[in-house]
């Protein structure tokens, strides 16, 4: 209570000046007029007592002084006394202010975007309950489907296990799964939102979940219910959808009666059970967040294939996550104990897909497997690690380029403070503490700083949307905002003050150093003059520093600007001109595989009769991309070593395939219209796998077998393509690939096929298996080569293909050239921030210079008139003033390139073609910067050449 009192009483004194002081004033009165009484009473005439009294009290001021000073709201006051002498002086001097505000704002609001991006991507938790329970099964980044591994392998599991540890959690609170990836699935409105009019199929991401998924990673829907187990319990049945925030708002409208609506995807009816949370995308955070949820019993109709729900089945589609225990969490030992259940979870696995007897060097290696647990508290991202290595890189880019806007900052004040020592040391002798000087001093500073930071948020704002539009890739909408949130306003704040207060300490220190003796002397030419070396050593100091991180930011921005194009000029295996591609979905259109030769056959010939297009093909993937169909082989005449990786890249293919991509055949013959169905069948490998697996040339005419049951074959090898970058960009080694004619593929298997396990056998009179639509024979992509710009053709295509099905959907459609440009992302993101990151450093560093070594020049004005009167050259006069520009270059250059060559091996893994030491792009920053240091010293020396000498000898 006396703290609330005295702090009522304040905000009263503060805001009612006059009436304090009125009490004060009768106060003092009474007080004055009761000692003057008993005085009297003591014997004392009236005159006596009125002195005494008078005497004993003091100064009626001096009292009034200390009362008011006694309480915190004199400290309040005198705060914003100098708050306001501050902002008077910054208005004194717009053109320091605006050099210095806007410095700042560069510096915080570069730092401010790319923490944005990083608290958004590395360091945000998911929404949901107790995040730092949950953990991740193994690197949950992958996705696909996997067969012919062991459990666990690449953080993926099948369905049967799965269900088995969401039976049995054992020491976890609970274990959950979903589907690896998240499939693209055609939705058609029927009856829901006001959009219910427009019945056209849209193509939106949707993810299966298990039962418990939501319960287990702790999230609550903001309408309706999630899935539950009772939904996820027997195959085929729980058609059932919760939808994502952002496809509620912006495809229904919002429709608050949207619950038990039904909605069509891929042709089934699903019901509407919930909505979730706009914060909410799930455990695996994409560039294009996740819409719809829906039990994993319904895999066959989301993935439009056969059912992956069986016992043992052998298809590795799921990764799994849990929450923890509580002690777990918290406690290394018991954290330790889930661990180790898991892994005897996964050997025994292993072990029952075995068999009897299991060698005793398998079971040793079955014994050292182990799928780690990771933590899952900022969710599984895709963008985390694409991006995270290059956003690390940035912010310590941007971090180095704070560090020379401020060191401008403590120059400006330094020169600032240089010209008011007159004014500081006049306060010093009139009475000031030091303390308020240097309070007074601070206090400027961090108004420039906090405008700086303001300013930078503004300037992060729209950095940030710049970024993300980058970050999409043409996505309509991703999972990423340009509003600062707390964290981000919490982050400028703290990067503002610390700013100014480290910055703007030394020199308000140096402000109050001189004495006032000293500074009021007669004999001081000049402010800057009576402080002597020391007055120089720290301006030097920072625009050495300047040079050096200038230099380090150039030699880095050098280094992955060389790689980006390392990366763009290096040999691809096939031309990067003329070519088209486009995504088709027969699947979602309603074909079935026996319904697809027709269809591709009708569509090539339109195809390769529009106007401009020289050939036209298809296949499951373009020449270069991030998903990949693969399996181990079998080669005729070619033993394969224990553990031998016998793997490659599988794609299915048209005739005229390697003509439109314009693939070279070195040997062999390609794929022709004349591999059909009816022909022998055919394949075509490439350099990688002849050279391995036949280094003595004799690959065609071998016989090839696939350990997929859909295709396996045999096959014949016909001819050798030349290798491609099929993979990545950055692949050392040459990626084996494998094609198959389209045409060739079975339209039935056996049933038994569904698994990718062997197929069954008939023995004897035994009834054969089933058949079933083969689901590889679709194809996803069109190739188009052109005779000019590949752009022009597009709307051709979309006509074409609109005419022989209004159904079929054609999306992502892009020239090779910008597909290849995806794969660089994470290069030119890094190679062009740097870049400009770097030339803003070296702009605010040579702004620096230019005001360090013009204060010099005004500050030897009388010097310089000195010497010119004396006889002295106007060419020495420019020396004199350059060559102490010089000096501090090669000490920046001097400390810059060991510190480059040193911090060089943290980025050799970002780099291509080159190494961190590069020699050529030193000596380039290093020519860049010097041109840079002599262009800033220039102006001013030649500014000191024009000195009048009987103007300068009256200086001052």
């Amino acid at each position: 209570m006396p703290i609330l009192r005295s702090f009522i009483s304040g905000i009263q004194a503060f805001f009612h000046k006059e009436q304090r002081s009125q009490d004060m004033d009768e106060e003092l009165q009474a007080f004055q007029e009761a000692s003057m009484q008993e005085k009297i009473r003591q014997g004392m005439s009236d005159q006596q007592a009125r002195r005494a009294a008078r005497v004993e009290m003091g100064s009626t001021e001096t009292v009034k002084h200390k009362i008011r000073a006694s309480g915190w709201e004199s400290t309040a006051e005198s705060i914003w006394q100098d708050i306001r002498f501050s902002l008077r002086m910054m208005a004194k001097s717009p053109g320091f202010t605006a050099v210095a505000v806007l410095s700042l704002a560069l510096g915080i609001g570069a730092n401010t975007a790319i923490f944005t991006l990083i608290n958004q991507v590395l360091l945000r938790n998911l929404p949901v309950r107790n995040p730092q329970q949950l953990v991740t099964f193994g690197n949950s980044e992958g996705g696909g489907v996997l067969g012919g591994v062991d459990l666990g392998s690449y953080g993926m599991f099948p369905w049967y296990f799965a269900r088995q540890l969401q039976a049995n959690p054992g020491p976890f609170q609970g274990v959950a799964s979903y589907l690896s990836f998240s499939p693209k699935v055609s939705v058609r409105l029927s009856d829901t939102g006001k959009n219910a009019s427009n019945n056209n199929a849209i193509l939106v991401p949707a993810n299966l979940v298990s039962g418990n998924y939501f319960s287990v990673i702790g999230a609550q829907p903001l309408l309706g219910r999630a899935i539950t187990p009772a939904d996820d319990a027997t195959p085929g049945n729980g058609a059932v959808v919760v939808l994502s925030y952002h496809f509620w708002q912006q495809t229904l409208s919002a429709d608050p009666a949207v619950l038990g609506k039904t909605i069509t995807i891929n042709s089934t009816p699903f019901t509407i059970i919930g909505v979730m949370p706009e914060a909410f995308h799930g455990i695996k955070v994409d560039l294009e967040p996740i819409e719809l949820w829906s039990p994993i019993t319904m895999q066959p109709v989301i993935q439009q294939g056969p059912s992956l729900l069986t016992p043992q089945n052998g298809a590795y589609f799921l990764h799994l996550f849990g929450r923890l225990s509580p002690e777990a969490t918290t406690n290394k030992a018991a954290l330790a104990q889930s661990q180790a259940w898991l892994d005897q979870q996964i050997r025994t696995g292993v072990r029952a897909n075995e068999g009897t007897p299991i060698p005793p060097a398998r079971q040793q290696e079955i014994n050292r497997i182990t799928v780690p647990l990771l933590s899952a508290a900022n969710g599984v991202s895709s963008i985390r690690s694409q991006y995270g290595d290059s956003l690390r890189i940035l912010m310590a880019v941007v971090a180095l380029v704070l560090l020379i806007a401020c060191a401008n900052l403590a120059n400006f004040l330094l020169a600032r403070a240089a010209t008011r020592q007159r004014e500081i040391a006049t306060r010093l002798a009139l009475g000031s503490s030091r303390a308020r000087i240097v309070r007074q001093c601070l206090i400027e500073t961090m108004l420039l700083a906090l405008s700086g930071g303001l300013l930078g948020l503004g300037i992060a704002f729209a950095t940030t949307h710049a970024l993300i539009v980058f970050f999409s890739q043409g996505n309509p909408y991703i999972a990423m905002s340009s509003t600062p949130d707390l964290a981000v306003l919490l982050f400028t704040l703290t990067v503002s003050l610390v700013t100014g207060l480290l910055f703007g300490l030394a020199p308000a220190l140096t402000a109050v150093r001189t004495g006032s003796a000293t500074t009021l002397s007669s004999n001081a030419r000049t402010a800057q003059s009576s402080g002597g070396k020391a007055s120089r050593f720290w301006p030097k100091t920072l625009v050495t520093a300047q040079v050096t991180l200038s230099l380090l930011l150039l030699v880095g921005a050098g280094l992955f600007l060389r790689t980006l194009r390392n990366l763009q000029n290096q040999d691809y295996g096939f031309e990067r001109t003329h070519l088209l591609l486009a995504n088709i979905n027969a699947q979602l259109a309603g074909y079935k595989p026996s319904q697809t030769p027709a269809l591709y056959q009708t569509l090539l010939e339109h195809l390769s009769a529009l106007p401009g297009v020289r050939s036209a093909a298809l296949s499951a993937t373009p020449p270069i991309s991030y998903s990949a169909w693969n399996s181990t082989l079998e080669l005729s005449g070619y033993t394969p070593a224990p553990k031998e990786d016998m793997s490659s890249i599988l794609n299915r293919v048209s005739g005229q395939y390697f003509e439109t991509a314009n693939i070279p055949i070195v040997a062999g013959r390609p794929i022709t219209p004349a591999d059909s169905a009816n022909s022998l069948k055919v394949v075509v490998i490439n350099q990688a796998i002849a050279n391995h697996f036949f280094p003595k040339g004799d690959a065609i005419g071998r016989s090839l077998t696939i350990d997929l049951d859909d295709v396996r074959g045999p096959w014949r090898i016909v001819g050798i393509a030349r290798d491609t970058k099929a993979r990545g960009l950055r692949d050392a080694e040459p990626t084996r690939m494998t094609y198959i004619p389209l045409a060739q593929i079975d339209v039935f298997v056996p049933a038994a096929t569904a698994s990718s396990t062997s197929s069954v056998k008939s023995a004897g009179n035994a009834t054969p298996p089933p058949l079933e639509e083969n689901q590889d024979c679709f194809a996803d992509t069109i190739l188009i080569r052109t005779t000019g710009d590949p752009a022009k053709t597009i709307a051709s295509l979309r006509a074409a293909v609109a005419t022989i099905d209004s159904n079929l959907t054609l999306t992502n459609i892009i020239t090779i050239h910008d597909q290849v440009s995806t794969f660089m992302t994470h290069d030119e993101l890094i190679s062009s921030l740097t870049a400009i990151f770097s030339l803003l450093a070296l702009i605010l560093a040579s702004i620096g210079l230019y005001g360090v070594m013009s204060y010099n020049v005004v500050r030897r004005t009388n010097e310089i008139g000195i010497r010119i009167a004396l006889g002295s050259q106007l060419g020495g006069v420019l020396w004199m003033i350059i060559k102490e520009s010089l000096l501090l270059l090669a000490i920046g250059i001097a400390i810059g390139v060991p510190a480059t060559l040193a911090t060089g091996r943290t980025i050799q893994s970002q780099l291509f073609g080159l190494n961190a030491t590069d020699p050529q792009t030193i000596v380039m920053a290093i020519l860049t910067i010097s041109a840079v240091t002599l262009i800033a010293a220039w102006l001013p020396a030649q500014r000191a050449t024009k000195v009048n000498p009987v103007v300068a000898l009256r200086y001052e």
